[in-house]
């Protein structure tokens, strides 16, 4: 059977997302039930039918996900409301949209050291930090119940 031409292939686009925090450890299979629920609560079955998503690649904190042109808004906002996956609570950010997966490919690559985390003395610990730009800073405070971010400002992150 001979491959169809270019004009009559399905139009796909792929979005570069994000899992935060990245060192919570998501499965590729995971993620998927986890963004096709998302879509399917958003945009119902007929929505979901539409968007088609898929995700084709996961590496670590990083995952590529295709869906039909033209619906690439609707999947970046069904991102956004995923907050768990496989039972972990993260959260899944759009980073970039492209025609290619070797375009997104080349950019994770072009970003892959940016976000990692630095040690700072917050109270009496040693905890890791996030530094967003020059303004914002997250720190990673451990209690009894868990993990919980706080958002320092900038007269706070002076401190640290």
């Amino acid at each position: 059977m001979r491959a169809r031409p270019k004009a009559l292939r399905a139009k796909r686009r792929y979005l570069l997302v994000r899992i935060l925090p990245p060192w919570r450890a998501v499965e590729q299979k995971a993620l998927y039930l986890a963004v096709a629920e998302a879509v399917t609560s958003l945009f119902g079955d007929v929505g979901a039918a539409r968007v088609q998503p898929a995700v084709v690649f996961s590496a670590g904190e990083y995952a590529v996900i295709r869906c039909q042109r033209g619906y690439e808004d609707d999947l970046g906002v069904a991102c956004a409301t995923v907050t768990s996956v496989g039972g972990e609570r993260v959260s899944v950010r759009t980073i970039a949209c492209s025609g290619t997966i070797a375009a997104l490919k080349a950019r994770l690559d072009r970003d892959s050291g940016r976000f990692r985390p630095e040690k700072v003395h917050y109270g009496e610990k040693e905890v890791p930090a996030f530094r967003y730009g020059r303004h914002k800073v997250d720190v990673l405070q451990e209690d009894i119940k868990g993990e919980s971010i706080v958002f320092l400002t900038d007269s706070e992150s002076e401190e640290i």
